[in-house]
């Protein structure tokens, strides 16, 4: 079975693996059968890492309670996340409680070797604290980050890796996280021979996503993160990607993503203060992921993720046609699910359900279903974020109240012949429903049960 290892560098990959979460429950095609998310991160207190964290563990949660069968065709949560680093994180040796001055161990340096450190580095870099990143400085994430392959985390992926399986990097280009860690992983995956299975990592397909400007941050004289330089940080970095890695053809498939709107953020150097609402930027970055496990790469390509229609607020007519082919269906159709779960809970979960007859006794109550609607609500939070964002991704209608049909951006759904309307035909979809299933227990049944309905109403309603 064939995996896809997904590494999220930074603040930005732990929040591009939120967005792709969130595709894996709505069950967006993914080529791979098993997604193997690791976070690369020294910042452990980060906002958006943990938040990231809970959402994949929730989704474990959930999808460790179904169990498949073929004939079952339901896509909701149907690909398996695997967990084999504690917290998804690849742990860095050597940096809790340190400064980089005491990383380095710079003392103990003689002292030609001290002046060059001290020319190299600025005080304040010196004295950075190595356990909340670094700080939009990729010149100290090059030194603490070439130490990754020494971890066991990274012995472990290693001996985790098979024939077949593929990996992706998740950076950004402007930060220092980012910046330093995607080349230095890079090379090692591709050159390094100290870790198990490193003939087949060597050779294996190596796909990425490489993130540009696109928020800032407010001026603070106490920080050590200033956004002015992102866009100088982002050119030199791009020159030295094109020279060492592009030409070089070290990656199969290099993806380039930025946006020039740019929301201003509160200039949080780590911790648990650091916390973005999720943002379109993030949300095309998970596509990338999808696009680059559904094909093959036998040349090295630089690709460009683009719109179709770029406006202050990007509807699913936005996306070029394969995107939305790709996206419309199943977003829509857990979109429809989760207004039903949240909005319907107290009918669905009762007698006057006629689906409920001899069927799902003691769900409504289990803990399984406390996680589907924890994720569930999860979800509308996670498109309220985008969709007040600026560049806004407003692909949801997340009042539609008493019309569910009425939840898709822009779109009017397409009138059919039948007596009944609004809730009252979801509720008849998905009593025919629950008699197609050929799941046996209760989980796999009712969620099976949504599926069908919300793909027929869906091809009733929205497909073209």
């Amino acid at each position: 079975m064939a995996k896809l290892y997904v590494f999220g560098i930074g603040g930005t990959g732990a929040r591009v693996l939120r967005s792709f979460t969130m595709m894996m429950a709505a069950g967006v095609n993914i080529g791979a059968d098993e997604i193997v998310p690791i976070i690369i991160d020294p910042d452990a207190s980060n906002a958006d890492l943990t938040r990231t964290v809970a959402l994949m563990n929730t989704y474990r949660t959930i999808h460790s309670s179904l169990s498949f069968t073929p004939k079952n065709e339901s896509t909701f949560f149907r690909k398996e996340l695997s967990q084999i680093l504690v917290n998804y994180t690849l742990r860095i040796n050597d940096t809790d409680d340190k400064t980089f001055l005491q990383f380095i161990d710079l003392p103990s340096m003689d002292k030609s070797s001290q002046a060059m450190m001290r020319m190299l580095f600025s005080e304040k870099n010196l004295g950075s604290s190595m356990d909340v990143g670094f700080k939009g400085n990729p010149n100290i994430g090059s030194i603490v980050l070439n130490q990754i392959v020494d971890s066991n985390d990274f012995q472990d992926f290693a001996n985790n890796f098979e024939s077949g399986d593929k990996i992706f990097i998740i950076s950004s280009i402007f930060g220092g996280t980012g910046a330093s860690g995607f080349p230095l992983l890079l090379k090692t995956l591709r050159t390094g021979t100290n870790f198990p299975n490193n003939d087949l990592i060597n050779h294996a397909e190596i796909g990425a996503i490489t993130i540009l400007p696109y928020f800032k941050l407010k001026n603070d004289d106490e920080s050590e993160i200033d956004s002015s330089t992102f866009i100088s940080k982002t050119k030199s970095a791009l020159a030295y990607y094109e020279n060492n890695i592009s030409k070089n053809k070290s990656i199969d498939a290099l993806y380039f993503l930025a946006d020039n709107v740019t929301n201003t953020y509160e200039n949080h150097e780590g911790g648990s203060a650091q916390q973005n609402d999720a943002h379109l930027v993030e949300f095309l970055a998970a596509t990338a992921i999808v696009d680059f496990s559904n094909k093959q790469h036998a040349n090295t390509s630089n690709k460009e993720l683009g719109l179709k229609e770029l406006t202050n607020s990007v509807t699913f007519d936005s996306f070029y046609e394969n995107q939305k082919r790709l996206l419309f269906a199943p977003l829509t159709e857990f979109m429809m699910m989760t207004n039903c779960l949240n909005h319907k809970f107290d009918y669905y979960s009762s007698k006057d359900f006629n689906a409920n007859n001899d069927n799902f006794n003691g769900l409504y109550g289990s803990s399984f279903m406390t996680e589907l609607q924890n994720l569930t609500g999860l979800f509308i939070e996670w498109l309220d974020e985008m969709k007040r964002n600026k560049r806004s991704l407003d692909l949801f209608n997340l009042n539609t109240k008493d019309k569910p049909f009425e939840v898709v951006t822009g779109v009017k759904p397409k009138k059919i012949i039948s007596l009944k309307s609004d809730y009252d035909l979801v509720t008849d979809r998905l009593n025919s429903a629950v008699k197609k299933c050929q799941s046996k227990e209760d989980n796999d049944k009712f969620l099976e049960m949504f599926f069908l309905a919300m793909r027929k109403l869906f091809n009733e309603k929205f497909n073209a």
